[in-house]
């Protein structure tokens, strides 16, 4: 059996979506091939999954094949029609109608129908991300027909051993990523939070006698202001290099003994290698992010919290109810012995 995967963006989607491949690979035997078409930006997000047979950035490369099946997962126009080039025997997921027009198979309606391609319009669409409470891998699990999978990553273990060498054995790392790579103004922390952030983590790590060190995570002007906000605190924080590699970003997250993030990759990176972390939700919704007992998720108490709208009101997400959310016992226990934390989970939803 041949399946092709379609999905190109955002890339924390493709993260999460990636664990489906073992789940595939297990429910239909060895002899199954995995192929995929992603975007140029996220193929090294792919490149070393070991369940994924081939990685492609172009329809054309799928062209040469008769697919048993294409799980179509991505509604823009250009996917859309790349899609209608292939010979497939089934489709699910989002195609072009005979007039032309984009629609999605039925058994991908659950998702589909909370999206910009929704047959019930954009109204109510919007309700129904509001009132959903099933994660992205519950209803995708659905979509594949696999058992709900575990969170998986593969990373370029060159990179992962230099990084490695970038962090000591015995400071306690916490990760803070403020930002959302400016398409989601309302995503992000702002600058006085951020920096009230800082000072109120740095104070309890002195006053618990520990070697807490802050890693600020940003890329291209993200990572300038970060830059600026260590050199206004000094040695105990740093401003992470992440630009030159999404791989290297990976690699960085997996060294954190906590992360505090957006609703962004960095948070989809967490989850994938099963590092603690604290994530803010204010314009998105955090009932379809499944957390797999590993992130806590603090949800903004802004009227138009999961509006989709860039501009939604965040002043709720603040430094204070950070610190409040933290998973404390799963810190406590890193900062005293890694070994020791490893069996603690840290999920739930806070509002």
């Amino acid at each position: 059996m041949h399946i092709l995967i379609v999905k190109r963006g955002a890339l924390g989607d493709v993260v999460r979506t990636a664990y489906f491949a073992r789940a595939l690979k297990e429910r239909q035997g060895k002899g199954i091939r995995i192929s995929w078409i992603t975007s140029t930006d996220a193929l090294p997000l792919l490149r070393f999954n070991p369940y994924i047979d081939d990685v492609w950035t172009s329809f054309e490369e799928a062209g040469p094949y008769v697919l048993d099946i294409v799980f179509s997962l991505d509604d823009e126009r250009d996917a859309l029609e790349g899609v209608a080039s292939l010979c497939t025997h089934a489709l699910r997921g989002a195609f072009l109608h005979q007039a032309g027009q984009p629609t999605y198979s039925a058994d991908t309606a659950e998702w589909f129908d909370m999206g910009l391609l929704s047959r019930l319009g954009k109204d109510c669409a919007d309700n129904l991300k509001k009132r959903n409470t099933r994660g992205h891998a519950q209803i995708f699990a659905d979509i594949f027909g696999t058992p709900k999978p575990e969170p998986t990553f593969y990373g370029n273990p060159i990179l992962e051993s230099q990084v490695e060498g970038e962090f000591g054995e015995n400071a306690l790392y916490i990760g803070i990523n403020a930002y959302a790579g400016g398409r989601w103004p309302s995503k992000e922390l702002p600058l006085a939070e951020q920096e009230g952030l800082i000072d109120a983590l740095l104070a309890w790590g002195r006053r618990m006698g520990w070697d807490l060190r802050v890693v600020l995570l940003g890329a291209g002007p993200d990572r300038k202001k970060n830059q600026d906000i260590a050199g206004r605190f000094g040695k105990e924080i740093q401003a992470a290099e992440t630009d030159n590699s999404v791989l290297r970003l990976a690699a960085v997250v997996s060294k954190m003994h906590y992360l505090i993030t957006s609703d962004s990759l960095p948070m989809h990176l967490a989850i994938a290698q099963r590092r603690p972390c604290l994530a803010f939700f204010c314009p998105t919704s955090a009932a379809e992010i499944d957390d797999f007992g590993l992130c806590r998720k603090l949800v903004s108490t802004g009227p138009d919290y999961c509006s989709y709208k860039p501009g939604a009101d965040n002043t709720s997400i603040t430094a204070e109810r950070i610190m409040a959310a933290l998973d404390h016992k799963w810190i406590s226990l890193s900062a005293s012995s890694e070994a020791v934390a490893s069996d603690v989970r840290a999920g739930g939803e806070l509002n």
